[in-house]
């Protein structure tokens, strides 16, 4: 089976999920209106476990199958696995690390040991403060923390078993997250420890496994009239739950409500499914590209105002207006990520060639 098909609408959605993300990060907090700014454009990022946890637990599995008829070892699958990862995520983070460090950015070399090691998640869970523009690196240290124990249970769990696991996995991270929220009391570890997020990740390795056996199921769930009433029900509590400050449904189950809208919205574009203006929209040549550079768009794009700020002058600029920065914001970080794609990503990636998983 070709487990690197390509999937245009899924390089859309990867658009609008880094985009909610810098709304977020950029504008949401200069908005005055209550409900602007209770939206949920971090959701963005609960957009991306979603499509992470889909995408890498569809490759496992996939390539579990294949492996017995072609008689690979499940430690080759699992080798291969963690080299093309590397290939991938690795570069380009610690090479900005390593550039921030040179010129002394910040509170850097404060944090040097937690990012080097992928954990600024685990620091903000336990201590419970923002750290700068490195605040996003959280969900980098959930993604790499998930890459070191998914695979191993994906591959190893017996086969009539990886249901059961998945199942489980979600139901535990739910729990878990409301003992967090009601008796740890720290929101950070609430939304950024590991475990409270694979409700997420894990609904996105549901949703693989849904696709690859149980066709029954998935019949049923792709058609339009299930995403129409998650996305109804979903507006519905998000406004029940503003209106009457449900705090414990904001932290706890709101994600897990988009989570779950989310692997609908994943499963129609896995196809290529959305029609009309969606399909306009998801399959546009810049959102598309956009959506291709998304990861060097969500590395730089907390980096790029002070860099902005810093190039202001010398330019001869002057921007005032918050929605004027926000596009020279985005601007930025679309030339930066851009160049990084080009220069640095794109060629690195083209070694995963050399790394199949199966041969």
């Amino acid at each position: 089976m070709n487990n690197n098909k390509y999937i245009v609408q899924l390089d859309g959605l990867r658009f609008f999920a880094v985009l909610m993300v810098m709304i977020a990060h950029w504008l949401q907090w200069l908005w005055v209106k209550p409900f602007l700014t209770n939206f949920p454009f971090v959701h963005g990022v609960i957009l991306f476990f979603v499509l992470s946890g889909f995408l890498i637990t569809k490759i496992l599995l996939t390539n579990k199958d294949d492996s017995i008829s072609a008689n690979i070892s499940k430690q080759h699958l699992l080798k291969n696995f963690y080299i093309r990862r590397f290939l991938r995520i690795f570069p380009i983070y610690y090479l900005l690390l390593f550039f921030l460090l040179s010129i002394d950015y910040k509170n850097t070399k404060e944090l040097l040991p937690w990012l080097l090691s992928y954990s600024s998640n685990i620091y903000q869970s336990i201590y419970n403060i923002p750290i700068g523009n490195f605040n996003h690196f959280w969900s980098l240290g959930v993604e790499e923390q998930f890459y070191l124990f998914w695979p191993c249970l994906i591959l190893f769990c017996k086969s009539k078993k990886v249901l059961t696991a998945i199942i489980v996995t979600i139901t535990g991270a739910i729990l878990i997250k409301f003992y967090f929220f009601f008796f740890i009391g720290k929101w950070m570890a609430t939304a950024f420890f590991t475990i409270n997020c694979m409700h997420a990740l894990g609904i996105g390795a549901l949703l693989s496994y849904l696709v690859l056996y149980k066709r029954n199921i998935i019949e049923i769930i792709s058609k339009p009239i299930w995403l129409y009433l998650a996305l109804f029900f979903y507006i519905v509590l998000f406004f029940i739950q503003y209106k009457f400050k449900l705090n414990w449904y904001k932290e706890v189950i709101d994600e897990f409500a988009f989570a779950l809208l989310s692997s609908l919205i994943i499963l129609r574009a896995s196809t290529n499914g959305f029609k009309w203006g969606f399909k306009y929209i998801l399959e546009n040549k810049f959102i598309v590209y956009a959506g291709k550079i998304s990861y060097g768009l969500y590395v730089y794009h907390l980096f790029m105002p002070d860099l902005f700020y810093y190039i202001e002058p010398k330019i001869g600029l002057s921007v005032n207006n918050k929605y004027t920065a926000f596009v020279c914001f985005f601007l930025l970080t679309f030339l930066v990520a851009h160049f990084s794609w080009i220069l640095i990503e794109k060629p690195i990636n083209n070694l995963k060639s050399k790394v199949p998983y199966l041969k």
